[in-house]
């Protein structure tokens, strides 16, 4: 009785995860559709119905009952740029979530955009609070959808350490347009490091790249590379390590 009652209440958590995505209005760290170079997470934070007015504004998305999805920006003032994508969505179980992109927009102070996109991504859900969800990209297997989700956590854990000091990390400068190749020429260069793997990359308040990275020489080694766009022909990258505790 007591594994019965056991296996309910995950089965429960697990539905959870996936139903409470659906008919909420969320904010979302980045538009879908916007980079269809690095996809690899989004964060989502529940609006809830009582927020100040001018909380509401920002990036949002919304999933409807019918399978559909809605992600745009808003803002107070109309001199500004406002991208948003429309597609449809379709929960494959309740730990992950498939998003057709179809389209991807952008008006107002920018360049403008109406482009039709065949995007199709899989997500796993990883719910952090109850108001906090993310979608961290998936191919299915939830052994690794659970090291992407703890070395999603580790790049968290950069971002509190950190904070807004990653500008100050960039110390050396290449024209590389890969990102690959950006952290293999910072390692070679600038460090010792022989054998690594990069084991995440993602997007940094739509700024940096971000990179998890294991030196393979030695057990538990774990480093960041960070780079970011300076202009049309050169990037900035740097390198961190967290502070034992």
């Amino acid at each position: 009785m007591k594994y019965i009652l056991t296996l309910l209440i995950t089965l429960l958590s697990y539905n959870m995860h996936s139903q409470n995505i659906i008919g909420e209005y969320w904010r979302i760290s980045e538009i879908i559709g916007q980079d269809t170079n690095y996809t690899q997470e989004y964060v989502l934070q529940k609006m809830d119905k009582d927020d100040k007015p001018y909380s509401m504004y920002g990036n949002r998305i919304f999933f409807e009952k019918n399978n559909t999805f809605k992600c745009s920006y808003s803002a107070t003032c109309g001199n500004d740029c406002f991208p948003s994508s429309v597609g449809t969505y379709k929960l494959i179980d309740n730990k992950h979530i498939e998003i057709d992109i179809n389209e991807f927009s952008q008006t107002g102070d920018c360049e403008q955009k109406k482009i039709a996109l065949n995007l199709k991504l899989k997500y796993y859900i990883s719910q952090k609070t109850d108001k906090i969800i993310k979608l961290i990209k998936s191919d299915g297997n939830i052994f690794q959808d659970n090291l992407n989700e703890k070395y999603s956590l580790m790049l968290d854990n950069y971002r509190e350490e950190v904070k807004n000091g990653s500008f100050d990390l960039l110390n050396f400068k290449t024209n590389q347009k890969d990102n690959f190749l950006r952290v293999n020429a910072y390692i070679k260069n600038k460090t010792k490091i022989k054998n690594y793997k990069i084991l995440y990359t993602k997007k940094l308040d739509g700024t940096f790249l971000i990179n998890l990275v294991q030196n393979e020489d030695t057990e538990n080694d774990y480093f960041y590379i960070i780079n970011a766009f300076v202009d049309n022909f050169e990037y900035n990258v740097g390198y961190y390590k967290l502070k034992k505790k």
